[in-house]
């Protein structure tokens, strides 16, 4: 963050140009991370978008070599896909476009990369907002649609810790991330929209610069928040947008 976030003018520009072709009620799709690729571009002028990208595709060819659950999580490991680095709180791990050059980020990015990237090699997969948390969920046959609950999956990704999970497993990670508060409930595991994503990635970045006491990256993400209004408002019938902090 060494400039000025008054200094992201020809950013800002391209970001609300990309805005267009985010619809808030779409699915997690190609064209959502593209406009957060463009989001990390805001955050930091300097990043490397060939590299995020390239990283991108190898995922996405690693992928197609075994479509399988077991095979996407084989492909985030040897892909170097996984954790949260140095520090879960740092700006980047809320960023797409960071966390596919360094591998690592907040369970929603790397939810998000996974579902893009097995998008692009022919396999539907589904982005789940838990509380503190987000998975990857595998429909079934009958898959559900946006805004359904877990009748539509019977597997889950954890991209975070690439693993496979089960729903004893995300019990215990509800319970284990609301520190015992919470338990699972069908309402926690409604498939996300491009909105919901867009605010919890929004919500994230305001969170690590209030945790790192950064008032650039404060003002910034309050400048960005003034750009892309209305998508920064996800559809609040859908219970995964109550959920943020992941």
């Amino acid at each position: 963050m060494g400039e000025r976030w008054a200094d992201r003018g020809p950013q800002l520009a391209r970001l609300s140009e990309r805005l267009r072709t985010a619809d808030s009620q779409g699915p997690t799709d190609r064209a959502l991370l593209d406009f957060l690729l463009v989001l990390g571009e805001v955050l930091d002028p300097d990043l490397d978008d060939a590299a995020a990208r390239q990283a991108l595709g190898g995922l996405v060819a690693r992928i197609a070599e075994d479509p399988s659950p077991r095979g996407v999580v084989r492909a985030l490991s040897e892909k170097g896909f996984g954790g949260a680095g140095r520090t879960f709180l740092s700006w980047r791990n809320s960023s797409p476009a960071h966390t596919l050059v360094a591998g690592s980020g907040l369970p929603l990015t790397l939810g998000l990369i996974t579902v893009v990237a097995a998008a692009e090699a022919g396999v539907s997969l589904d982005l789940i907002g838990l509380p503190f948390h987000v998975v990857v969920g595998c429909p079934t046959e009958a898959g559900p649609a946006m805004g359904e609950s877990f009748s539509g999956h019977d597997t889950y990704i954890d991209a975070l810790v690439p693993s496979l999970c089960d729903r004893t497993a995300l019990e215990q990670i509800v319970e284990r991330n609301s520190r015992g508060r919470l338990s699972l409930d069908p309402s926690m595991l409604s498939v996300m929209t491009a909105g919901d994503v867009i605010a919890r990635v929004m919500n994230n970045l305001e969170n690590a610069a209030n945790a790192g006491r950064d008032l650039p990256l404060l003002g910034l993400v309050r400048v960005i928040r003034a750009v892309i209004g209305s998508q920064d408002e996800p559809d609040r019938s859908g219970a995964a947008a109550r959920h943020l902090l992941n």
